[in-house]
């Protein structure tokens, strides 16, 4: 796997950025494969010491630009590197090399596959599934539906491999450098969330690469509770990917509003701030 980069964007994750890099290395991962990016976060010099001491790629941003823009950045570094294969990784996530090697063997011997990832599950529930892939939903504003959502896997009716997706989700996202030549990089403007999404449907729009989850592997995430930042980037992106891709907007709009409205009537003034600025960002702002 000396051509696939592995990276990992940190924003204030230390803790979880560091137990991952090293589970990854006590697996025998190769050094030179792992590329960690700091977006500029209040923990950077702690992890570019951890870099520095691992011997692993390290590069810092000297903004915080998003999820895109990190890993852009990241992806561009390992492409001079020579790199042909690349994984994103988010922090939180627990996976082993044999997983990885599986995905990676993946994308060389089906050559239909641009874009693959395996099951997520969760870490303190193993049996359950968190997501098989995801859907998109444009006739709703482009909801978001995660496949086999909080479904046990002995439940789960599925094949090896699920090709019925919209995306891959983004905190394990495996795919090749020929997708970046074809469809560019992720979009940094959206900053969080839906950025993955919009990338993937570029793929399936503009090139004849299939996405893929591969469910007889899995990898495992931790639940967090959303608050205002999360709901405003979810409410403006969704808008903007109606305006790209022909969504409905009046679906959304009204969704939105209703939240906004029950969040005022609990006194959750930041939360319902963050859906009304969402709303009009998503509507206004320029793309």
């Amino acid at each position: 796997m000396k051509d696939l980069a592995i990276i990992i964007l940190n924003y204030n994750s230390f803790e979880d950025t560091s137990r991952e890099v090293n589970a990854l290395l006590s697996q025998n991962c190769p050094v030179k494969s792992i590329y960690i990016v700091d977006n500029n976060s209040g923990d950077k010099d702690k992890i570019a010491e951890f870099g520095l001491q691992k011997n692993i790629n390290f590069i810092v941003s000297d903004t915080n630009g998003g999820y895109a823009y990190g890993n852009n950045l990241a992806i561009k570094e390992a492409i001079k590197d020579g790199k042909k294969y690349f994984l994103l990784l988010n922090p939180d996530i627990d996976i082993d090399i044999a997983t990885i090697e599986t995905l990676y063997k993946d994308l060389q011997k089906k050559s239909d596959i641009g874009v693959v990832g395996p099951r997520i599950c969760y870490r303190n529930d193993k049996n359950k599934i968190y997501s098989d892939g995801g859907l998109l939903h444009p006739e709703k504003g482009f909801m978001g539906e995660h496949v086999h959502f909080n479904i046990n896997k002995s439940d789960a009716q599925s094949q090896p491999y699920n090709y019925q997706i919209d995306y891959v989700d983004g905190s394990v996202f495996m795919f090749r450098k020929e997708l970046l030549d074809e469809v560019g990089f992720m979009n940094e403007k959206f900053f969080m969330y839906y950025e993955e999404s919009e990338w993937c449907l570029r793929v399936l729009k503009k090139t004849k690469w299939k996405l893929a989850v591969n469910t007889t592997v899995s990898a495992f995430n931790i639940y967090s509770e959303k608050g205002s930042f999360y709901e405003y980037y979810m409410t403006r992106n969704r808008f903007w990917l109606c305006r790209l891709y022909n969504g409905n907007i009046k679906y959304v709009k009204k969704e939105r509003w209703k939240l906004a409205r029950k969040a005022f009537k609990r006194r959750d003034f930041s939360l319902a701030k963050a859906y009304t600025k969402g709303i009009i960002d998503g509507i206004y702002s320029k793309l």
